[in-house]
């Protein structure tokens, strides 16, 4: 007799605001959507078991995150209906997995719409589940670049939260720093900063100064204080900040590699370009060793050295840099994500500082076209776009 079994998979835990200068602009880190959880793969093993004498292995197929939670999710439903609880379980974890496949963001985001509307016609719209699957849903959008559907998501899921669960409330915080980093996103630095001050202030009350939630939560504060051109303030912030990040978890750790990226952002917009360099410089080094040369932390730390290049005129310098940001991000979030397009507007700022007219007026090309799509008519970042557009093809 042959016997088939599923092993289950492992889970493991876990531009600025503002028309934008010529040049690549310093990026604090992406303060967008991250998942408490990383769903991995498994294998199907089959074994032959005969009477009196132990299992034998004959053969083991192995199987990624997303083919297993595929075959989960089309078990559950063909079994319980798409409407069962486990059923909405296996949805989600399929879609946990495909939203950070390259290609698979729109497919996850249609998981996630039928996960929510099921519990709010279920549950109701005020159920810890149903709140739990509109910030799935919202994270979704957000990590899709869907930011205005991203935007109304979490507005929708943080007066939820803060109805229900009280202002307080850990859940509450999350999705208010989640709609602050969409705004910032969208170009609405001044009305993200409130936002991301009063988690700050929240959390210290609760937990304390040296708690790992508000160290995160100074940071991103600090990021959004550069993102409205309030750069002693963040300067001032991530002073304070590196050294107690670099207390609790060392230099190298991500989140203090974050912090010291945003502060070299905050020193070239400051015009202190030797020692931006030499902090960006060392930022890239901890990224590409820590996280690997494709990780968009990484990418934002070689955009920075890129920027603080151009802003010393050693343009020739930074256009390779932009060039390989721009084949990797390509490669990790799409041509059309926002990520992407602003990579592509920094590039052709660049390219015109090179003379490379031609190439710069392609991009930027594209670029309008796509901050129209992203942010609609009048955005700052479509009307510096079209202007320069206009003047490269001016006679």
């Amino acid at each position: 007799m042959t016997r088939w079994w599923r092993r289950r998979a492992a889970e493991d835990g876990e531009g600025t605001g503002g028309q934008p200068p010529p040049g690549p602009n310093a990026q604090p880190p992406a303060g967008g959507p991250g998942h408490t959880r990383r769903l991995t793969g498994g294998h199907i093993t089959i074994t032959e078991v005969t009477e009196g004498r132990p299992e034998q292995e004959i053969a083991r197929v192995e199987l990624s995150a997303e083919e297993i939670h595929t075959m989960r999710a089309r078990s559950a439903i063909d079994t319980l209906g798409a409407e069962h609880p486990d059923s909405l379980t296996a949805i989600r974890e399929l879609a946990q997995v495909l939203v950070s496949l390259p290609g698979r963001g729109e497919e996850a985001v249609e998981l996630y719409q039928h996960v929510a509307r099921t519990h709010w016609t279920t549950l109701g719209d005020r159920h810890e589940e149903t709140l739990r699957a509109s910030a799935e849903l919202a994270d979704a959008l957000h990590t899709t670049g869907q930011l205005s559907l991203a935007e109304t998501a979490w507005r929708d899921t943080f007066r939820a939260q803060a109805e229900t669960l009280g202002r307080d409330h850990p859940d509450a915080l999350r999705s208010a720093t989640r709609l602050a980093a969409v705004l910032e996103d969208l170009g609405r630095a001044p009305e993200a900063e409130p936002l991301a001050r009063d988690v700050l202030e929240r959390r210290t009350r609760q937990l304390g100064r040296d708690h790992p939630d508000v160290l995160s939560a100074t940071n991103a504060h600090a990021a959004s204080l550069l993102k409205c051109g309030r750069h002693e303030e963040a300067e001032r912030a991530l002073r304070a900040l590196v050294p107690r990040l670099v207390d609790r978890y060392g230099p190298g750790h991500e989140k203090t590699i974050a912090a010291r990226s945003n502060l070299g952002a905050v020193l070239v917009r400051l015009d202190r370009h030797a020692e931006a360099e030499e902090q960006i410089r060392a930022v890239v080094r901890s990224t590409e060793a820590t996280l690997g040369p494709d990780h968009e932390t990484t990418f934002t730390a070689r955009n920075n050295l890129a920027a603080v290049l151009h802003a010393q005129e050693r343009y020739e310098e930074a256009v390779p840099i932009l060039r390989a940001i721009l084949g990797g991000r390509v490669a990790l979030h799409g041509d059309d994500h926002p990520i992407t397009v602003a990579t592509r507007d920094n590039l052709a700022n660049v390219l015109i500082d090179v003379g490379h007219h031609a190439e710069a007026a392609e991009l930027l090309d594209r670029c309008v076209r796509d901050y129209r799509r992203l942010h609609g008519p009048g955005h700052p970042r479509l009307r510096a776009a079209e202007e320069r557009l206009t003047w490269l093809r001016s006679p």
